[in-house]
């Protein structure tokens, strides 16, 4: 009996003894923002753990470590406090999944086709048929992106019909019989285009440049939710028009959300130099460009198989916050675009969004209430959200 009293007070000892610490952040928006995204920049260095309480009840979050950031989504209107509780010690709380990211390497073994990988890299111009759809892609329960592991790096959609995860099931194409369930497809065709919130670089002359010339390019799946999944595509050692660069472009999408935050960080001569942003232009299209933000919807075939793949309307739009440096807006044939300068950071960040024909929630809309609709929605993702510590 002595012995099971002393490893009892050990126990309560040892449980006494877990480092945590509790503070108090003040969320700040415009207006009402449903499922807010909210990220703590300021994490501890040994949290392993967190928990995030609001209005007295706890909600869905995570902690990514290899950002040193906590994220979570709730209801903001005007000013809203959050609880955050940090812990030295792994959770076991486990919350429903609402994003995923996936990148699938090819195997070339027929009875395990695919392993999944976190970071693939190489010196080549060679990835883009060795992965499985082409690249790491992300997922919320409203809509899909991948982003191609070549020289375009451009950015592809997936339309869902209702609002579910599927991806690991779908694998982004689509079979018939899981296209009977309800499940969404491929919706886009990409072209030479920009397709939709890639950052490229911009020649006068030339166009669009992409990115062939360089020493190292890789793709990394950073996080996989419940409340945000995020994929990078970084290329080390471009040669940009005689410079040599490295940028990272970051996607981040989260719980409840169609819209895509894009980060691009730029270092080395980037000085003088242009890039460029925005969405493809598709078949019988409409469009609103406006000074930071720009939509389309259009109709297309989403692959080269017409018969197996009818056209499908689908309303793309790009939002830029107001400390974007826009130097100009020049379209091309292909694609409506802004030419924009990096900060003094580096950076450039915006955010982009897709509304699809065929999603069960939208149905009512008309063609042109799904362009205004995906251009709102953009423009209220890009509003600045003011997160404080106050204690």
């Amino acid at each position: 009996m002595k012995r099971i009293v002393l490893f009892g007070a050990a126990v309560a000892m040892l449980c006494a003894c877990t480092k945590t610490e509790e503070r108090t952040y003040r969320v700040s928006v415009e207006g009402l923002k449903k499922d807010c995204p909210v990220v703590v920049t300021d994490v501890p260095a040994w949290a392993e753990s967190v928990k995030v309480i609001a209005a007295g009840e706890e909600i869905p979050s995570q902690l990514d470590k290899c950002l040193s950031e906590a994220a979570f989504v709730a209801d903001v209107e005007g000013v809203k406090e959050f609880e955050v509780i940090f812990y030295e010690k792994p959770s076991t709380t486990v919350y429903e999944p609402r994003t995923n990211a996936q990148m699938w390497w090819k195997t070339g073994d027929e009875a395990n086709p695919y392993e999944e990988k976190d970071t693939l890299y190489s010196f080549k111009d060679d990835m883009y048929r060795k992965l499985h759809h082409h690249g790491p892609a992300i997922e919320s329960e409203w809509g899909a992106y991948r982003v191609y592991f070549d020289k375009k790096q451009t950015i592809d959609t997936y339309g869902k019909k209702r609002g579910q995860l599927e991806l690991r099931e779908s694998m982004w194409y689509t079979t018939p019989e899981q296209l009977e369930a309800g499940f969404g497809h491929d919706n886009l065709r990409v072209f030479g285009s920009i397709g939709v919130g890639v950052l490229k670089g911009w020649d006068p002359e030339k166009g669009m440049i992409h990115i062939t010339d360089f020493k190292r390019r890789e793709a990394r799946v950073l996080a996989k939710g419940p409340v945000r999944a995020i994929m990078e595509m970084a290329v080390e050692g471009w040669n940009y028009c005689d410079k040599e660069l490295n940028m990272t472009s970051r996607y981040t999408i989260y719980a409840g959300h169609s819209d895509v935050v894009v980060e691009n960080f730029i270092e080395g001569e980037y000085e003088g130099l242009t890039f460029v942003t925005g969405v493809m232009k598709m078949l019988d299209t409409k469009s609103i460009k406006e000074e930071r933000a720009v939509a389309q919807i259009g109709c297309d075939h989403p692959e080269n198989n017409y018969e197996k793949w009818p056209k499908e309307t689908v309303a793309l739009a790009v939002a830029l916050p107001e400390n974007v440096q826009i130097l100009s807006a020049e379209d091309d044939a292909l694609s409506y675009l802004y030419q924009l300068a990096p900060d003094a950071e580096g950076k450039i960040c915006y955010h982009f969004d897709m509304n699809w024909r065929k999603s069960e929630w939208l149905s009512d809309l008309t063609d042109e209430e799904l362009l205004i609709d995906v251009l709102q929605k953009a423009k209220k993702a890009a509003e600045p959200i003011v997160i404080e510590r106050i204690n």
